[in-house]
Order: C-alpha cells, then structure tokens, then sequence
C-alpha cells in the first residue's frame, strides 16, 4: 500500500524543475484520471455519434441518463463508501485479513440491493409512460454503478490507484466503442452498452480485491455489527454525496432552469456545461493534494503514530508531532495556492476556452461563480481527508451536514 508514496518520493529525489513536473503529472494521474478519462470518454465519443445518429438529439439523452445514473448511484452507496473503507482498515490493522473479502461481498450485495430497490422506485416517475425495457435497464444500471463506487472506495483506501485508472480506461474506452456501434439502433441499445461497460469495470475492479485479500469465507456482514462500525461514517458519506449532487438538482428539476429531455429526465442547459469545466479546473489542486498527502503527509503521520505505538521518547513524539502539524499545513496551503493560482490562468483565458467548446459567452459569469466554488470544494475536500487522517468523526459529520445544507439553500 506505500508503493505510491515510495514511487513519488524516488521521482522527487532528482530534485529538478522536470522530476516536480513529472511527480504533479503522475498525481494528476492517479487522482483524477479516472474521472477525467469518464467525463471525456464521454463527450467525445458523444460528439462522434452525432455524424452517424439518425437522432440529433440521441446523444444529448445519453449524456443526461448517464449524469442521472451516476448521481443517483453515488448518492445510494454513499453510506457505505466510508464506513466499509473504515472496517477495512481497522481489519487490516488488527491483521484480520480473511474477514475484507467475506465483508466486502456483503457490503457490494447489500449497497446493489438498496440501488436496484430505490432506483427501480425512482425509474418509475423519470421514465413514466415509456415501455419497461427503460425502467429495467436503469435499474440495473444504477444498482452495478452502486457496486463500483463501494468497490472504488475500498481500492482507494487501499491506494491501488494503478489498478483503479487502468480498469477505468479499458471500461470507457468499450464504453465509447459501443455507443458508435449502437447508436444506429436506437437509444434503448445505447443505454444498454453503457451498462455492459460498466459490468465489466465493476468486474475488473472485483478481480483486484479477490487477488489481494483471499479468504475461505465467502459472505459476511460483520461490517453491520456497531461494534466493528462507526454508523456515524455512513452518514457522512451519504451527506457528502449529496451535497456535491444536490445543486444539479435543483436546476434540472426548476421550471426556469430545467427542460425535459427524455421521460422525465431533466437537464439545465445553462449550468451543466459551466459546472462540467469547473470541475475540470480541479485537477492541478487535486494533483498537488495528492502529491502532498502521499509523499510527505503520509510519511510524518505514520513516523508519529509509529512512535505512539511503539513507546517512543517524549522528545521524539514532540519532534514527530511538530512535523506532521506543518505537514498538515503544506498540503492544505499548497493545495489551495495551486488551484487558487491556476484558477486565476483560467480567468484570463476563459473567453478564449469557450470560443474553443463552442459554449456560449453568455454562461461566463455563472463559470465564474462557479469556479470559485469549486475552489471552496476543494478546500473542504483537503479538510475532509486530513479530518478523516485524525479520525475526527463528528467533525467530518458536521462539514458534510454543512455542505449539503448550504448548496441546497
């Protein structure tokens, strides 16, 4: 699990302009280039169906649904996300390696049973008086996308981020395959390979954690008993998803700022777009995030907590201390200072960027809003981890119920 940290830390030994380059690119990688490569898997491969759909508006319903099942699915395994991770790590802490794999079934079965359960629920007013085929196919879809976020977490905590970007980039890049070939069939098939795509990442991610963390078990759901727990974690990780999605519902389903696109699937013309490249302005904040949380947080806070446990001398639990609290300070402060500083690039470069997508001028003053929001979110996403390094539970619960309050209100 340190091999990430090891990795980044020989790349950052050169001590040059290049290596502090090469170290950020990596990182970049690693933290977000799964997403990225989902997000513009999509909107090429998008973009292409267009010259060879019969339907012009086809691919425009396909992106929505595919935001709708995300969303939606991140939203319904939220409470598990965290509070399995946790169980995880304390089982592994206490060296309890057989029990990860019978718990982690447990965990995926009960996270797609609860996403086929709601999603099956809400498929009933978004596709409403359209044939079943529909309500099916985003039931299914919904519940397997349910089962990669629980899995994704687990392998993050684990930091197996290799294996995470590599699944993620054969699965989008068959996902996009299969959007050119059955696009001509209609939509129902276009939906139907998204869903394909993702039963083979939820697959490969499954492999991985079946390879490392063999057992004799097969299912257990010892990670639901309250004293190997904390209930607290999946109300966070509920709460956390939901502020970063609840925005989005509020224009989609606003009679000023929403229009219905396919059933009584949603969208807002005006903000889906401005919020999109907003969020891809996160990747050098995020980048410098992680490159300061694996090679240099990660290593003062385990030299600390190494000393704790192993009796070490006050002077040297003063002098480990004193580190990791300015270690604590870096990341948050180079974090922002990064993005904060790219943002500003941004700003300058807007118009230019925009002339580029073929997005309107008009949205330009939302963006900016928005772009500094999404400097505010990164701000509490470094609080966030470092809160949960410390395992500041109440905390984490409080900032999550203030997110999501603020961004609805």
């Amino acid at each position: 699990m340190a091999g990430i940290s090891i990795e980044l830390r020989r790349i950052l030994k050169r001590e040059s302009l290049i290596s502090l380059i090469s170290a950020a690119g990596y990182s970049a990688l690693l933290s977000s280039g799964n997403w990225v490569i989902a997000i513009a898997s999509i909107f090429t491969f998008s973009t292409l169906a267009k010259f060879i759909s019969k339907e012009t508006e086809l691919p425009i319903i396909y992106q929505v649904y595919i935001t709708y099942t995300i969303a939606i699915s991140l939203i319904l395994s939220g409470p598990f996300q965290l509070m399995f991770t946790r169980y995880v790590a304390d089982r592994l802490f206490e060296k309890d390696v057989e029990r990860v794999l019978p718990n982690f079934f447990g965990a995926l079965s009960l996270s797609m049973s609860i996403g086929l359960l709601f999603s099956f629920l809400f498929s009933l007013y978004l596709f409403q008086g359209l044939p079943y085929y529909y309500h099916t196919i985003f039931t299914f879809t919904v519940a397997t996308l349910c089962g990669i976020w629980v899995t994704n977490a687990l392998l993050v905590g684990l930091k197996s981020y290799k294996h995470i970007l590599y699944s993620f980039l054969i699965s989008y890049l068959l996902i996009g395959i299969g959007l050119l070939i059955s696009v001509r069939l209609g939509i129902f098939w276009s939906f139907f390979s998204f869903y394909l795509g993702q039963v083979l990442l939820v697959s490969l991610l499954i492999i991985r954690i079946i390879k490392d963390y063999p057992s004799n078990r097969l299912f257990e759901l010892d990670f639901l008993s309250k004293k190997k727990s904390y209930y607290s974690l999946a109300f966070t990780g509920f709460l956390y998803n939901l502020a970063v999605w609840i925005d989005k519902f509020l224009f989609w389903f606003n009679p000023l700022t929403g229009e219905r696109i396919f059933g009584n699937i949603r969208a807002s013309v005006i903000y889906d777009q401005p919020v999109i490249i907003a969020y891809l302005t996160l990747v050098p904040g995020l980048a410098i995030f992680f490159l300061k949380i694996e090679a240099e947080f990660f290593l003062d806070y385990d030299n600390f907590y190494r000393a704790v446990r192993e009796w070490g001398t006050l002077e040297d639990l003063y002098r480990l201390g004193n580190k990791l609290v300015d270690s604590t300070r870096a990341v948050y402060y180079e974090a922002l200072r990064s993005q904060g500083t790219f943002s500003v690039m941004i700003f300058f470069l807007e118009d230019k960027i925009f002339s580029l997508l073929k997005i309107p001028l008009l949205y330009t003053p939302l963006f900016n809003i928005l772009m500094v929001g999404t400097v505010l979110q990164l701000a509490f996403m470094v609080l966030f981890a470092i809160l949960s390094y410390f395992d500041r539970r109440k905390e984490i619960f409080y900032i999550s119920l203030s997110f999501a309050s603020l961004n609805f209100f």
